[in-house]
């Protein structure tokens, strides 16, 4: 049986997500065949996408008080949609809740709000990261209208996946998949990069788990790129 303080604060809860909860509706979802990658097409009415200057979180509710920031990318201010696209290769409350999406779902949610990252204008765009970075980036190339170039990796846990990232990345060519031998390490993603002639002039966005993001940022600072070169955001542990 719950304890008092618990029923208490789970009415609390309750009541907070009450107040603070938004829904939309599911309009599509599609599934990467065979990377474990889970698109979600949402209506969202009342959104003012057209403000979107930065990157934005979406805080989805997935469960009983359990909730997963997503990046919202794809968006269409006139007909408030956008596409969520969710890694689905690891166990989680968030990775169960997307597979169940179907269209027609409610979707709640705490709320929208920007992170930290917006391309910076005339320069060249480097994006590094694993596979729950990948809506992220196609958020940053939404946006990015007034930089010189956008490329970059997105590493994939299972090579057996990278012939399907690629047809899947077609219109995002200049992202390349890599096999992510240690993901984790982010050496995959390093030994890339040390394979590219970048712009010293190139501004760096280091995106997913926070051990690939750290060794990422070390390797760069120590090929002599300063602090503000590079944007780094880790999404988990």
């Amino acid at each position: 049986m719950e304890s008092a303080i618990q029923l208490i604060k789970r009415k609390a809860i309750t009541l907070i997500e009450q107040k603070i909860a938004r829904t939309g509706r599911v309009l599509a979802v599609r599934t990467w065949a065979p990377a474990a990658i889970i698109e979600a097409d949402l209506h969202l009415p009342g959104v003012n996408m057209a403000r979107w200057s930065h990157v934005q979180h979406m805080k989805c509710r997935v469960g009983d008080w359990a909730y997963r920031d997503y990046s919202p990318c794809g968006w269409d201010a006139g007909t408030e949609t956008c596409t969520l696209i969710i890694d689905a290769g690891h166990e989680g409350a968030g990775v169960r809740w997307a597979a169940t999406l179907q269209p027609g779902d409610t979707v709640t949610y705490a709320g929208i709000a920007s992170t930290p990252h917006r391309p910076v204008s005339d320069a060249h765009l480097v994006l590094l990261g694993d596979e729950s970075a990948i809506g992220h980036f196609y958020a940053l190339r939404q946006l990015a209208v007034n930089s010189l170039s956008i490329r970059g990796a997105v590493a994939f846990a299972n090579a057996s996946q990278l012939d399907a990232s690629g047809e899947y990345f077609c219109d995002f060519s200049t992202l390349e998949p890599v096999a992510g031998q240690d993901r984790h390490s982010g050496e995959a993603l390093v030994q890339w990069a040390a394979g590219q002639q970048f712009h010293r002039d190139t501004v760096f966005y280091l995106v997913g788990h926070i051990p690939m993001v750290t060794r990422l940022r070390q390797w760069l600072r120590g090929k002599g790129y300063s602090g503000a070169q590079i944007k780094a955001q880790g999404f988990w542990k």
